[in-house]
């Protein structure tokens, strides 16, 4: 995997409606205040996270998880490819790869329709808004060595939020919105998210995940802004900050997304770029809970039903 700099511009995309009680965790979510309501539900579950502190201190460990955990603590990210299971790579691969073959026919029934430059690939596994536990890209998501180092940063057991699989595709002389402009996730104060590409991405062209490292995407920690241009962002950053993920086939990799500022999918290639991505939060969740979105088939460990909340 290699990083280099980057940069590029444009305005933002229409808003959709939440209530204003999202609203308004969303707006103290980006800001600092967060830590106080995040403390203040973490208090009301002192036993719960007690029993997710000692199942994550169950799991085995091993020198480059503590050292991959280390680095996604400083810097916001970590390349974990050597690290992750290249068999679970490779189902999750042959997985995507079947639903690239019916692009169009799922690009029409796709559930998330307001990015028009990728589809959501997945939306047919769903039961009831719940994928299955036995899910390849479920399985990827609860390999022992990536909750070992999400674990291990977020100090307790994580909570695995969702699973994606997404084709970003070229979308010439239309502007850049979402998450194709520079943010940050305020799903919760710790947000992880883990990415296999299932695609090379050669170049810039090919629409790499894009990001500053966490210690230089400080000056963005308080802001309300939602998504912002590169003029923005670079008005208050130095583009010598910014890293590019380009890296081939099956490259898996971390980022600390609510701490990371990022953005990609700027495909201007002729290749599409094929992502996978697993979320993962520290908890309680600070919103909500929303509906269960996973579902138990087959047996499952105490841990893995503590991580999708079983």
């Amino acid at each position: 995997m290699t990083m280099v700099s980057t940069a590029s511009a444009t305005p933002v995309a229409k808003k959709h409606k939440i209530s204003q009680f999202r609203r308004l965790l969303w707006h103290v979510n980006r800001t600092d205040l967060g830590w106080i309501t995040k403390a203040t539900l973490s208090s009301l579950q002192l036993r719960a996270r007690a029993r997710r502190i000692e199942m994550l201190n169950s799991l085995p460990a091993a020198p480059e998880w503590s050292a991959a955990s280390r680095q996604l603590g400083e810097q916001g990210y970590v390349d974990v490819s050597a690290i992750v299971d290249r068999g679970l790579a490779e189902a999750v691969a042959h997985v995507a790869q079947g639903k690239v073959s019916r692009l169009n026919e799922l690009a029409g029934k796709q559930e998330l329709g307001h990015k028009s430059f990728w589809v959501s690939l997945l939306d047919e596994d769903l039961v009831n808004g719940a994928f299955a536990t036995d899910h390849p890209f479920v399985r990827y998501a609860l390999q022992t060595s990536v909750l070992r180092i999400m674990g291990d940063f977020m100090h307790e057991l994580p909570q695995l939020s969702d699973v994606l699989l997404t084709l970003s595709r070229p979308t010439e002389n239309q502007p850049l919105s979402y998450s194709q402009l520079w943010h940050l996730d305020h799903d919760d104060k710790r947000v992880c998210k883990l990415f296999i590409y299932l695609t090379d991405v050669r170049d810039t062209a090919d629409g790499p995940l894009t990001f500053i490292p966490a210690p230089s995407s400080k000056p963005f920690r308080n802001t309300l802004k939602s998504h912002m241009s590169d003029d923005q962002v670079f008005s208050r950053v130095d583009r010598s900050a910014v890293k590019e993920i380009v890296a081939p086939r099956l490259s898996s990799f971390i980022v600390n997304t609510a701490r990371c500022l990022h953005m990609g999918s700027r495909i201007l290639s002729d290749r599409p770029r094929l992502l996978y991505t697993a979320t993962y939060i520290q908890p309680p969740r600070m919103y909500p809970e929303p509906a269960a979105r996973f579902r138990a088939v087959g047996p499952l460990s105490e841990i893995e039903r503590a991580v999708m909340r079983l």
